[in-house]
């Protein structure tokens, strides 16, 4: 899971979201089925238990943020959750709409797995 928040031209305010990279969990409960862990329906349940814990999460962080921007009085949009298999395509969609400044924060582990990213943007690790 990683956060994203960019800077939008067109309304002054500062966009936030949650990424969910489905791929990433797909992965891992694919993993899981080959090495014969889990059958396909356990696989299944546990896939959506995942999905469900990270939007839990997600959200948390979103209402986090919230609360920040409105203690600074800064404007702020919140586009929740975005559940999609690539971070990077989702960037490079966020250039396309105008974006200023796109900061992506995650954490250490994600670092190598982060490909080629928009010269507007930058990667934070979280500790």
């Amino acid at each position: 899971m990683e956060r994203n928040f960019r800077s939008s031209t067109k309304s002054s305010q500062i966009e936030s979201c949650v990424f969910i990279n489905n791929n990433s969990i797909n992965d891992v409960i694919g993993e899981l089925g080959q090495t014969g862990w889990l059958g396909s329906n356990p696989l299944h349940k546990l896939q959506n238990s995942m999905l469900d814990g990270y939007r839990a999460l997600a959200n948390d962080v979103l209402k986090r943020v919230k609360r920040k921007a409105k203690e600074k009085e800064v404007k702020l949009d919140i586009q929740e959750v975005i559940e999609r298999p690539s971070l990077e395509e989702y960037l490079f969609e966020l250039v396309e709409e105008d974006a200023i400044k796109i900061i992506v924060a995650g954490p250490q582990l994600l670092t190598a797995k982060i490909g080629n990213l928009p010269s507007i943007a930058e990667y934070l690790e979280e500790d």
